[in-house]
C-alpha cells in the first residue's frame, strides 16, 4: 500500500469513519508527533455547504488555544479533499464511559468544570459550540478533558450558515428556547452540558421520549426527575449546580459558562479533597477498561484499581530493606568466623 501523505503528515491508519467523512492517525515528520486528521472527502467538498463548515470549524479551532479544547495544527486542501491536522488523544469519549454506568459525583464535577471552562473561553471569543454532548469531549489516558468537534459551532461575528427555521446540534441535547425558534446563545451550550451531567451521574437522560415528537414535547415542557432521584449519593450543591443548567427559560439558567465552572470546581474540591482529578479519571478509565495504565511512574494507580484491572502493585519498600539487612548481617558473621579462623 502505497504512502499516503497530507502536507508534513503521513498516514498511519483508519481510526474511525463518519457519514461526512473519516478521520486517521498520522504523524508530523518534521516534529516526530502523532496527531489526528480529519478528512472530508471528494464527494462531501462538492457541498459548498459542507465544505464552508469544514473550513470554518478550522477557523473556530484556530481562534481558541485552551487546554480541555482539542488544538488544530493545519488545515490542509489536497485532491478535492479538506483535511484538519488536530492533535491526537489517546482515549475514549464520554459517551463511551457513560456506557460503563453512572459515575461518583467528585467526577462529574470535575469533568463539568472542564468542559464548563472550554466552553467559557470558547463564548469569549464569541463562539458558540452547539453541539455539546458526551460524545464530543474525550478523557484521554492521563486524565485530561478535553472538548471536541466544533463541525456546526457558530461564530458570531461571522455570518450564519443556518438557514432560517433550521435547528442544527443533537436533539436530546437542545434547548427548549433552540426546539421552538433556533433561537441560540450562549445558555443553550449551558442546558446542553447540563443534560451530559445529569447523564453521566445517573446513567439516563433528563429527558426521555418514545421518538423525536415525544422527546421534543418533554424538552419543551422542561418537566425531569431531579438529579439526586437517581443519583441519591449526590451533595445537594452540585446537585442544584446541575440543575439550574436545566432550568426552562433560560434567564434562570447559568448566566454564564464561566460561573458554572468555578461553582463546579468548588463542589468537586470539596468531594475530592487534595487528590488530583487527573489522577483519579486516569484511574477511572483504567479501572472500566476503556485505557491501558499510563507506563510513567509517576502515575498514581489506587492499590484497588490495579487488583480490579489485573495489575500487580510494586512490592512494599519495607520488604526490600529487610531483605538488604539480613544480608549485611549474614556477611558480617561470615567475615567475623574467617578472622578467627586465621588468627
Amino acid at each position: 500500500m502505497p504512502t499516503r501523505r497530507v502536507g508534513n503528515t503521513t498516514i498511519v491508519r483508519e481510526l474511525g469513519r463518519g457519514a461526512m467523512g473519516v478521520v486517521y492517525e498520522g504523524v508530523q515528520d518534521d516534529l516526530e508527533r502523532t496527531v489526528a486528521v480529519k478528512e472530508l472527502p471528494p464527494a462531501a467538498t462538492r457541498n459548498k455547504e459542507l465544505a464552508e463548515r469544514f473550513r470554518r470549524e478550522g477557523v473556530a479551532y484556530a481562534k481558541l488555544r485552551h487546554q480541555n479544547i482539542l488544538a488544530v495544527h493545519d488545515f490542509v486542501e489536497k485532491n478535492d479533499s479538506l483535511y484538519l491536522v488536530m492533535e491526537y488523544v489517546d482515549g475514549k469519549d464520554l459517551a463511551h464511559v457513560g456506557k460503563k454506568g453512572a459515575l461518583p459525583a467528585g467526577l462529574v464535577a470535575a469533568i463539568g468544570a472542564r468542559v464548563a471552562d472550554a466552553l467559557a473561553h470558547a463564548h469569549h471569543h464569541k463562539v458558540l459550540h452547539r453541539d455539546v454532548k458526551p460524545a464530543n469531549a474525550i478523557i484521554s489516558r492521563a486524565g485530561e478533558v478535553k472538548l471536541m468537534d466544533f463541525g456546526v459551532a457558530k461564530d458570531l461575528q461571522a455570518s450564519d450558515l443556518t438557514r432560517e427555521g433550521m435547528v442544527v446540534g443533537s436533539l436530546p441535547y437542545m434547548a427548549p428556547e433552540v426546539l421552538a425558534s433556533a433561537d441560540y446563545d450562549p445558555r443553550a451550550d449551558i442546558w446542553a452540558l447540563g443534560v451530559m451531567l445529569y447523564e453521566l451521574a445517573t446513567g439516563v437522560r433528563p429527558f426521555r421520549g418514545k421518538d423525536d415528537s415525544s422527546l421534543m414535547r418533554a424538552i419543551m415542557r422542561g418537566k425531569h426527575e431531579h438529579v439526586r432521584t437517581f443519583a441519591r449519593d449526590m451533595p445537594r450543591r452540585l446537585g442544584r449546580a446541575i440543575e439550574r443548567c436545566l432550568a426552562r427559560r433560560r434567564e434562570k439558567r447559568w448566566p454564564a459558562a464561566l460561573l458554572l465552572a468555578r461553582e463546579l470546581e468548588a463542589c468537586a474540591a470539596a468531594l475530592l479533597g487534595d487528590k488530583d482529578p487527573e489522577d483519579l479519571l486516569a484511574e477511572m478509565m483504567v479501572a472500566r477498561g476503556l485505557t491501558e495504565a499510563e507506563s510513567n511512574p509517576s502515575t498514581k494507580l489506587d492499590p484497588d484499581v490495579m487488583h480490579e484491572t489485573g495489575v500487580a502493585p510494586p512490592p512494599p519498600r519495607g520488604g526490600d530493606t529487610r531483605v538488604v539487612a539480613v544480608a549485611l548481617l549474614m556477611l558480617l558473621v561470615l567475615l567475623a568466623g574467617g578472622y578467627f579462623i586465621l588468627s
